[in-house]
């Protein structure tokens, strides 16, 4: 007798893997939710691909580039408006189902506090950092609006705990939408730079409306709280995450303002283009890790070798994934950007054929952040990531002055295999052997 619990999608694959997926409800919740969310990203690379194209060969590679030059200086103040939190909170309401009013409701407030003060200590950093720069003043106060609106996700953290990630996946979906059409609409009235910082807070906004319909529509079965107690036990675990957060953003974004900061925003303006082609791939591992996740917490409590060897199975399949990934990105860069970009931007192609490299590292090293949260070892990912960020900042002290966006790119590029890897082989010699070993794992998912 068939199981009619099991899933619709299940009756049309082959039925050699059907019968190995039959009654497997805890794998059906991972594979929907994971589903769910590679939907949403396709459709962002996509349309995000096309749209942030035709915006960047609008505005040209020096607008583009001070535009770009906003975005990172606001994505530190970013990381520190999510205090860390995020895995911290989808792993205890995971386990504890009953403390999800409390984790909720404190993560809430502490988030919505830091993203007011975050907001105006952006503006108040730029104005010191650049004195008497009005247009980027202005610039960086409209984009860094985002930081209170992004306290809105906070309603994301109940539904990774469910599996649901559907509910927020269609909420955000429908503001990438209605905000990409905002931006070729700017394109087609021939609008000012200005305006297309004005365009990413409003998606922001449409996202935090979008979100909490979603979150009524579907609302958890109690109210949120407030409670001094869980705000003290998460900030405690929670900030050596935020840290090294920071750390994160310190070796993916510092390369651009140096950039800016030592040879011109042209030239940024020609990195950053080379960046969305680069990066939009690190969506795969971290969509992995967002599915299975909680699952593996729980796994982690109740059978500890299968626990591990998830873990080691996990490196294997990052290294399968992203290397032929980047293979191909290397030896058709120079097409792409010259589609998506055109003749000015296709300096462009060299960023994007050293830059893609950086996803077998990042795609190792989220894998390695779901050991280190259910092992406890925040201080670890604060170690690793600190080493990055250093790494990175030396190495583009020397390397942009000789070699300008090449140097940055290849800056990037070390500091990932040192941050995300090689560190492994001093703090955690364990994880190093997985990861390494995971490329000649490949028969373990056959």
């Amino acid at each position: 007798m068939k199981d009619s619990s099991n899933p619709f999608w299940l009756r049309y694959i082959p039925g050699f893997i059907r019968s190995k997926l039959e009654g497997r409800h805890t794998l059906h919740a991972i594979i929907h939710n994971t589903g769910w969310l590679l939907a949403d990203k396709a459709l962002r690379l996509g349309l995000g691909l096309l749209v942030g194209a035709w915006v960047a060969r609008y505005l040209g590679p020096s607008q583009f580039g001070e535009l770009s030059y906003v975005l990172a200086f606001v994505a530190f103040f970013q990381t520190i408006g999510l205090l860390g939190l995020d895995g911290i909170a989808i792993r205890d309401m995971a386990r504890d189902r009953e403390a999800s009013p409390l984790i909720l409701g404190t993560v809430f407030r502490l988030r919505l506090i830091t993203g007011v003060l975050c907001w105006l200590s952006a503006i108040g950093s730029m104005a010191l950092f650049r004195p008497g720069d009005q247009h980027t003043l202005v610039l960086t106060a409209i984009v860094s609006g985002s930081l209170v609106f992004q306290t809105a996700d906070t309603v994301d953290l109940w539904f990774q705990s469910q599996t649901q990630s559907k509910r927020t996946v269609l909420a955000k979906t429908l503001a990438y939408v209605l905000n990409s059409l905002f931006k070729v609409g700017l394109i087609l009235a021939e609008a000012p730079l200005l305006y297309f910082a004005v365009a990413g807070l409003i998606e922001f906004a449409f996202a935090a409306v979008a979100l909490f319909v979603s979150y009524k529509m579907y609302q958890a079965p109690f109210n949120w709280l407030w409670n001094y107690q869980w705000a003290k036990r998460l900030l405690q675990e929670a900030w050596p995450y935020m840290l090294s957060g920071l750390a994160i953003v310190v070796f993916m974004r510092i390369d651009q303002i140096m950039l800016r900061e030592m040879i011109g925003t042209k030239e940024l303006g020609i990195f950053s283009a080379a960046l969305p082609l680069s990066t939009t791939w690190y969506f795969i591992p971290m969509m992995i890790a967002q599915s299975i996740g909680p699952s593996i917490a729980k796994k982690k409590q109740s059978d500890p070798i299968g626990y591990a060897h998830t873990i080691n199975q996990l490196f294997s399949l990052m290294w399968w994934i992203t290397l032929p990934l980047c293979v191909l990105m290397f030896l058709f860069s120079e097409p792409i950007v010259q589609l998506l970009y055109g003749e000015t931007y296709i300096e462009s192609a060299k960023v994007l054929a050293v830059h893609v490299f950086t996803n077998i590292p990042v795609a190792l090293g989220v894998m390695q952040s779901i050991w280190i949260l259910n092992e406890k070892k925040n201080m670890l990912s604060l170690y690793k990531t600190a080493v990055g960020a250093v790494t990175n900042v030396g190495m583009n002290l020397i390397l942009i002055p000789k070699y300008g966006v090449m140097g940055a790119a290849s800056a990037t590029v070390a500091a990932q295999w040192i941050s995300s890897v090689i560190i492994n082989k001093l703090f955690a010699p364990q994880i190093f052997r997985s990861q390494m070993l995971g490329l000649f794992n490949l028969y373990r998912y056959k």
